[in-house]
């Protein structure tokens, strides 16, 4: 008998997808540094990378999860998204709860 796993509720997609994104900022950051410091010019010359090349380098990654959420909340239902949020705890500075409550006004169901 297989094991099918049940689907994964707005909530946890949502957490999992803002921490990839947080992972990736950071990993971009780190990349932003080495590709700068492993490029750094002789004396006198350009630099053959900049931070500001690095960064656009690297950029993609974080857009690309950044977008993951946008189209989560953007493809969630309104129960879904007061669902999530009850879920969160409203608590202030959860990045979670954040991204929730930004769509719930967004949509204006808080009032």
């Amino acid at each position: 008998m297989e094991n099918i796993a049940s689907p994964l509720d707005l909530f946890t997609l949502l957490e999992i997808a803002l921490e990839e994104r947080n992972e990736a900022a950071d990993a971009f950051d780190v990349f932003k540094q080495d590709a700068v410091m492993a490029h750094a010019p002789a004396p006198g010359e350009e630099p053959a990378i900049t931070s500001e090349d690095a960064a656009d380098a690297a950029a993609g990654e974080v857009d690309e999860f950044s977008a993951e959420v946008r189209d989560l909340l953007n493809s969630a239902s309104d129960a879904e998204l007061t669902g999530a949020y009850e879920q969160s705890g409203g608590e202030v500075g959860h990045p979670v709860a954040e991204a929730l409550l930004g769509e719930i006004k967004r949509r204006g169901l808080g009032n």
